[in-house]
């Protein structure tokens, strides 16, 4: 077990972001047995002016280092220039910025051969820079796609990143084999290990849970989605299942960023789109939802995933129904996989119509995937990197 170690740990999250990912989950493991500089993400002046007109970008206190609990230091940088993935120099600039953020906060914490471990892909600069006795690039998402498809740069801009930050990383952690299948990796220091879930948060715990207040007038059963509304969501397989079952009811919750087609959609009288909901409310959702699904389409993005919210899903027994891809075959005893819409639909019935046992087995399998055991996966790594 890594212990008694000094992370500087860089994420592209608030800490409190309303949904958490990996990178908080992660965060609040290792402070058990290690002091960690949690930074935040340094939103571009962009971001900060939508925040002051009232958009969904927060203003925060910039620049501030806060003491948040025993273990937990976290660092809200200055915001960053934008178009920093549209020109090289720009994100040299940034990276220098931040770079010299990052110094004083662990100087001031007297941080000593911190573990560095980055989510970002335009970190390579700061690498060897803090005096960090290892650096971790943990790529959680296929960002040349992702920041193309949302127009937020160009693919040679970051690609030329991403490799930068791949050869000079110690260990490099992915989440989906699919992941970084273009770049050459040295073997010796790439490890595969899928995202975890929070068994404490998502479980079972109450056979009769109140039924959160907008969700009061929804008939059963209940088709269930929880995640981002991105462009790797297959809305016309939606629509599909939306004629297919007149009499069940499909919620979406979720952070919109089709908000146009999502608009559309929730015209369907047995659609709704109840919002973005808080960390620890999520769970409420879930528990009455009847089937969950991952209704991705066929897109570079949606091939590569591997969602946190299958483990979560999973978790509270769910039966879910998801477009087939190679990441999520190896689940395939625990999913219903669909490789075309006639199938989901089908699927969708069986899993309502499955045995009982299947939810236990699910709440068995699950357990491996814990965060606490993908800490012990990451401190098998650090340690055959330090040694």
């Amino acid at each position: 077990m890594v212990q008694g170690k000094d992370i500087i740990l860089i994420s592209n999250q608030m800490l409190d972001d309303r949904y958490w990912t990996s990178k908080q989950y992660i965060t609040m493991e290792l402070i058990k047995n290690n002091r960690v500089l949690y930074v935040e993400a340094n939103y571009s002046f962009g971001k900060l002016c939508s925040g002051m007109m009232g958009k969904k970008w927060p203003v925060v206190p910039f620049g501030r280092l806060q003491d948040v609990t025993d273990n937990l230091y976290v660092l809200t940088p200055y915001p960053r220039l934008p178009y920093r993935n549209h020109f090289q120099w720009i994100g040299w600039l940034n990276q220098k910025l931040l770079l010299a953020k990052i110094r004083r906060a662990a100087k001031k914490l007297n941080f000593e051969r911190p573990i560095l471990w980055t989510f970002l892909h335009q970190t390579a600069d700061l690498i060897g820079k803090l005096d960090e006795s290892v650096a971790i690039y943990h790529c959680v998402d296929d960002w040349p796609e992702r920041f193309v498809i949302n127009k937020m740069g160009r693919r040679s801009i970051i690609k030329v990143d991403e490799s930068a930050i791949l050869e000079k990383s110690d260990l490099v952690i992915s989440v989906s084999p699919r992941l970084l299948v273009d770049y050459e990796i040295l073997k010796a220091k790439y490890r595969f290990i899928e995202n975890g879930v929070d068994l404490n948060s998502f479980s079972i715990k109450d056979t009769s849970p109140q039924i959160p207040i907008d969700m009061n007038q929804i008939s059963k059963p209940i088709i269930g989605f929880v995640g981002s509304i991105g462009d790797w969501i297959d809305l016309d397989l939606y629509k599909h299942l939306l004629f297919s079952f007149p009499n069940y009811s499909f919620v979406m919750i979720g952070l919109n960023e089709r908000q146009k087609e999502i608009a559309q959609i929730n015209q369907h009288p047995n659609f709704y789109y109840l919002g973005l909901k808080p960390q620890g409310k999520v769970v409420d959702y879930i528990q009455h939802f009847d089937v969950c699904l991952m209704p991705f389409n066929h897109s570079r993005i949606a091939e590569g995933l591997l969602p946190q919210k299958m483990f979560q899903y999973f978790a509270m027994g769910k039966p879910v129904v998801s477009t087939d891809s190679s990441p999520l075959k190896p689940f395939k005893k625990m999913l219903y996989l669909a490789e075309n819409t006639e199938q989901f639909v089908t699927n969708i019935q069986h899993a309502l119509e499955e045995d009982h046992n299947k939810m236990i087995d699910r709440i068995e399998f699950v357990k491996q995937y814990s965060w606490a055991n993908r800490i012990k996966l990451y401190n098998n790594a650090i340690k055959e990197i330090l040694n």
